[in-house]
């Protein structure tokens, strides 16, 4: 898996077997700037039961800037699950059909220097969930890739600054 450090921006590739078994961490220094990682295993990341829940108002649909109709899955409940970063744990229902990320006036608010005001948003349509960069200053990156756009998919997760955050979509409890 390909690992990029948050000090220097390097990429660089480790195997799987760097976490002992059932370890949720590792430990790794950069080969380039010699600066310290903490690697999530992302096979017990997304297991982790534990969590803790912030509530926003609900909107079940909108029109986007392209025209596009946006709306909330009836059958099905949308999360946003922090993987990494200082807000790690935390989970955040997706009550909107579009949803901003960003430090500041976001519909989501991340205590991140390395994220922008208005950082990213998450349109969710009939077509999907499409993640949008708002042109921020450090970018978004899904699959460690700059992006614009991107379409993401039960389990996708994204970096904005230090944080990693993971699409969560599963059918609605009654």
């Amino acid at each position: 898996m390909e690992i990029r450090c948050h000090h220097c921006g390097h990429a660089f590739q480790v195997t799987r077997d760097i976490f002992v078994v059932d370890r949720e961490r590792a430990d790794l220094v950069c080969p380039a700037c010699q600066g310290s990682l903490q690697v999530v295993n992302p096979q017990l990341a997304t297991l982790r039961s534990g969590r803790t829940e912030k509530k926003l108002n609900s909107i079940t649909s909108a029109v986007a800037d392209d025209g596009r109709l946006l709306r909330l899955p009836e059958d099905q409940e949308v999360s946003l699950k922090v993987l990494e970063g200082e807000e790690r744990g935390t989970v955040y229902p997706v009550t909107k059909p579009r949803l901003t990320i960003g430090r500041v006036n976001a519909d989501i608010t991340v205590n991140d220097r390395m994220v922008s005001r208005l950082h990213c948003a998450l349109e969710i349509s009939a077509e999907g969930v499409l993640l949008r960069d708002l042109e921020s200053t450090n970018g978004t990156l899904v699959d460690n890739q700059p992006i614009r756009t991107a379409l993401l998919q039960n389990g996708s997760a994204f970096r904005i600054g230090n944080h990693v955050i993971q699409l969560v979509i599963s059918p609605k409890q009654p």
